[in-house]
């Protein structure tokens, strides 16, 4: 049945120019279905599976996951076929590249129905969809009760007891149909969240149609368009996009209104500035600017961790932005995409000295550039925390070791910083047995043979000369460290950390775990790690700069005088609370700690916990100078 509640504004996507006589209208039984052309069905076949996870990625108001399954049928000549699935809790199989027989074994199971067979309910479907897509409207929302309407029988024998009730939307490309999209549910959709869901479809609509027509013309990069799927913001529609010009960087920046479904306001996406820092590296910067700014006069610079992506803070900034007004800029620092790598290979990589010394800075510089009567409240998840209180807090020997006296005055361009689980020096909290043996271990090995353990583990997929690392290798290697000190221990136990531990998997559904494997963790410089693993291995419970010149976590604990607002993670394993104790001993005279039950990413992919931290947050900066 169609959904009553879809008006026309909603399904509007252009205006036709006349309404055509009732009279004169065709029957929708007589239109004719087309194949999908070879070229598009081609390139589809690359990206459908992510048609599916993003259906199963969908949540309600309350972040619980709308569907339990998705499939995809696909229009391949003159009939229609099962090609893509997924379910909520196959994703992380999925992102950890294991095989789902379960998946595997229905699509086998699902045989093509012909598009002239009367029962084929997703035929109808699209034929009704043509005739509104004429009309410049989005097709309708329809949801099925699987278990009282007629469903053919070849699709009837691949449901199973939890399988009630599907909600289909068709998919166009090119203004031609492709396929239906179907989510399915245990339980019927609640009736105040009917809306939101249909909203949420219709933006994923439009996200399909755009990014597959856009791809195949630009050059058919299969990845690039299930990455852009697979991201998709749901919970606006997209209003106008436009390629915009900065006085101070050659590529246009790409800047999108949307109207949001979850705030109800309209804002402004820009993305990439690109800020040059250091040796032919740069940073870039994304910002979400809403309708009306609130009158703080603080923009908020969010940093994620050394081995995250700026996406991994969508949901601080997004409230940040939409419910409580701010103008929000969230970095990726350099090694993140090709745009922030030298154009010319390099042999050396980059440093966290590097993040705090170079390109923190130069983002300070350019937003007061362009915002000069604004000061920055910068708020750092994990070591992206680190950067703004080692900048500040070692700030005089920075200038005086790299000879650059007008680096940015901290009091003059930083309000105040919010560290969110951020560790004052790096303490992986470990539960096997016998880690101070490890560390008198690796301090009688030479510094050589530690980096050649971990060089063992580079990959060079970024840019051909620059070593760097993948997360889950180095996890591994903390997994397995034991096993390469034998002759120093022989009883130590097997439990360590995994990235589960990283992660606080506990707190993040599949669909998150999912988006983190894929497109969240990245690569890092070698010598980031490096610095790393030392700070973990050290007994001096301190993060010194490469060189070992600075004591970054001395300087902090002696030097730090600024507001601060830290978010603690009380089961978080990767930087556990009672190393942060000496937080209550800072000489800050505005200084605020607050915990919450989550662990080290958990505590800011899980809802409830974000939007009681930003409402923290704001309040907080509402009180700063």
């Amino acid at each position: 049945m169609a959904l009553e509640e879809n008006t026309l504004e909603d399904r509007l996507i252009k205006i036709s120019t006349r309404e055509s006589n009732k009279n004169l209208m065709v029957s929708p039984d007589k239109i004719y279905i087309f194949p999908v052309p070879k070229t598009t069905f081609q390139f589809l076949e690359n990206i459908w599976q992510s048609f599916t996870n993003k259906m199963v990625s969908l949540v309600d108001f309350n972040d619980d996951p709308i569907f339990n399954f998705s499939i995809f049928e696909v229009i391949d000549q003159d009939e229609m076929k099962i090609v893509a699935t997924a379910t909520h809790f196959k994703l992380k199989e999925i992102a950890e590249r294991r095989k789902i027989p379960g998946i595997e074994e229905y699509i086998k199971k699902s045989r093509p129905i012909h598009l002239a067979d009367p029962r084929n309910e997703s035929a109808r479907l699209i034929r009704k969809a043509i005739i509104d897509f004429n009309k410049g409207l989005r097709p309708e929302v329809t949801f099925v009760n699987l278990k009282e309407e007629e469903i053919h029988p070849e699709k009837k024998v691949l449901l199973s007891e939890t399988m009630n009730h599907a909600i289909g939307i068709p998919l166009f490309v090119n203004e031609n149909p492709i396929g239906i999209l179907w989510g399915i549910t245990k339980d019927p959709i609640p009736e105040d969240q009917i809306r939101h869901l249909t909203l949420q479809l219709y933006s994923l609509f439009d996200v399909i149609e755009f990014v597959v027509a856009k791809e195949m013309e630009s050059g058919n990069d299969h990845y690039i368009a299930q990455k852009n799927i697979e991201k998709a913001d749901t919970v606006s529609n997209s209003r106008n996009l436009f390629y915009t010009t900065t006085k101070d960087q050659k590529e246009p920046v790409t800047s999108i209104i949307f109207k949001s479904h979850q705030y109800n306001i309209e804002y402004r996406m820009d993305a990439s500035f690109i800020i040059p820092t250091t040796d032919g590296y740069a940073v870039s910067l994304k910002s979400f600017i809403p309708e009306k700014l609130n009158n703080t006069g603080k923009n908020l610079l969010l940093i994620p961790g050394f081995f995250c992506r700026r996406s991994v803070m969508d949901k601080l900034a997004k409230e940040l932005a939409l419910k409580y007004g701010y103008r929000v800029f969230l970095m990726d620092m350099r090694g993140r995409s090709r745009q922030t790598m030298p154009k010319h290979g390099k042999k050396e990589g980059w440093t966290v000295d590097n993040y705090i010394q170079d390109d923190f800075p130069e983002v300070l510089r350019w937003i007061r550039w362009h915002y000069p009567s604004e000061r920055t409240v910068v708020v750092g998840h994990s070591m992206g925390g680190m950067i703004p209180r080692f900048y500040v807090s070692s700030y005089d020997t920075i200038k005086e070791l790299k000879e650059e006296f007008n680096l940015p005055q901290p009091e003059e361009y930083i309000a105040g910083i919010v560290s969110i689980t951020s560790p004052n020096y790096i303490s992986l909290k470990s539960n096997f047995i016998g880690l101070d043996t490890l560390k008198r271990g690796f301090s009688m090995l030479p510094h050589k043979m530690i980096s050649d353990m971990i060089l063992s583990m580079a990959s060079f997929s970024m840019q051909a000369t620059i070593q760097t690392i993948d997360l889950k290798k180095f996890f591994k290697l903390i997994l397995n460290l034991h096993s390469s000190l034998r002759s120093f221990s022989y009883n130590i136990g097997t439990k360590s950390l995994t990235i589960k531990d990283f992660v606080g998997y506990k707190e993040i559904t599949p669909p998150e775990w999912y988006f983190l494997m894929e497109d969240v963790f990245c690569e890092e410089s070698v010598s980031v790690i490096m610095q790393f693993f030392q700070s973990q291995i050290s007994n001096e419970r301190s993060f010194w700069s490469n060189d070992g010149r600075i004591n970054y976590t001395e300087n902090f604990l002696n030097n730090f005088t600024m507001p601060i607002y830290s978010v603690v993670g009380t089961v978080d394993k990767i930087v556990p609370e009672e190393s942060l104790t000496e937080l209550k001993d800072l000489k800050s005279e505005n200084k605020v700690t607050t915990y919450y039950e989550q662990g080290h990413l958990g505590i800011i992919f899980h809802g409830e916990t974000v939007r009681k931290i930003c409402k923290g947050m704001d309040e907080w900066i509402q009180g700063l100078k």
